[in-house]
């Protein structure tokens, strides 16, 4: 379950525009055990509602305290095994160079019959001018520009069921220098810009330059 959909507050304009995916997409039992990897400021899990939330980052932060913080390296989570039936890793495997170890402990921690949520950008992924994309994906710390499907099912084990949205942000991406430039002046109109980004984006969300919103299943232990 998501919490009712903020309003322009503390979510930098990226992970607002983010936001807004993740409630027409994201589902989560609000009895479930929830682990949040790769949380960052944890303002996207203050947002989410399950029973347990455990949010886990080199340097985890949350605004809301029920959410219990654990650091950690997202390739050995300091969490136990098969005791989550909702994990979530926005934006995460693109950072960390060794992505197949991130995944198999994504997995490790989920519970039997239970589901990973990830999203990470598309391989063909780009921003407007396109000649700032590589510098722009330097800055934010990527260690590979972003994954076809098949590379992500090459990196899952035998039996995992992938179900992929490809978002292609046209508008997102086309305005996203701008976006930085006013966020550096006015956070809250940066992110109202991203809102009506992401209502445009709606009208035309296949393409291959965005975005892969993945939903990862197994099958229940026998």
């Amino acid at each position: 379950m998501l919490a009712d959909t903020p309003g322009p507050g503390q979510l930098h304009f990226a992970s607002y525009y983010r936001w807004l995916i993740l409630c027409d997409w994201l589902r989560v039992d609000p009895a479930d055990h929830l682990l949040d990897v790769g949380c960052d400021d944890g303002e996207i899990t203050a947002r989410l509602r399950a029973g347990l939330r455990v949010a886990v980052d080199l340097h985890p932060r949350c605004p809301d305290p029920a959410v219990r913080l654990a650091r950690g390296d997202a390739t050995r989570l300091p969490v136990p095994a098969g005791r989550f039936q909702t994990v979530t890793a926005f934006d995460l495997i693109e950072h960390v160079p060794d992505d197949a170890a991130v995944l198999a402990e994504l997995l490790r921690a989920l519970a039997p019959g239970g589901t990973l949520w990830i999203s990470t950008p598309a391989v063909q992924w780009r921003i407007f001018p396109n000649f700032l994309t590589a510098r722009a994906a330097r800055a934010f710390g990527h260690v590979r520009n972003g994954y076809t499907v098949a590379e992500l099912r090459q990196r899952l084990p035998p039996g995992c069921v992938l179900t992929v949205i490809a978002w292609n942000e046209p508008v997102f991406r086309a305005l996203f220098v701008l976006l930085r430039l006013v966020d550096a002046v006015s956070s809250p109109l940066a992110r109202r810009l991203a809102g009506w980004c992401y209502r445009l984006d709606r009208r035309w969300p296949q393409g291959e330059h965005g975005h892969l919103f993945v939903r990862v299943s197994r099958a229940p232990a026998r």
